[in-house]
């Protein structure tokens, strides 16, 4: 699945940033790539938790509709693209 996620400079403290199509997954880098490394290890967890309980992943969001949202102007927009094997197996 390719998740779009907005990256913001934050002023002193690196950058930010956020998977709008998943409630909850955020995260900060010291570095633009370092945020979107370890966005891409939150959404898999995330996609994980979702799985552990049975629900199903949200279907990502079309970019051009995102970037439309004021909450996200000034952001750099990227893709993560997390493959449906590397999710864990129901235990």
């Amino acid at each position: 699945m390719r998740y779009p996620v907005v990256v913001h400079n934050i002023e002193f403290a690196g950058y930010g940033a956020i998977a709008p199509d998943l409630p909850h997954c955020h995260c900060r880098g010291e570095t633009l790539e370092g945020a979107l490394q370890k966005m891409a290890e939150t959404i898999a967890q995330r996609l994980d938790d979702l799985q552990a309980v049975g629900d199903p992943p949200p279907v990502p969001g079309e970019l051009e509709k995102l970037r439309k949202n004021p909450a996200f102007v000034g952001g750099v927009w990227a893709i993560i693209d997390i493959q449906r094997n590397e999710l864990r197996p129901n235990s």
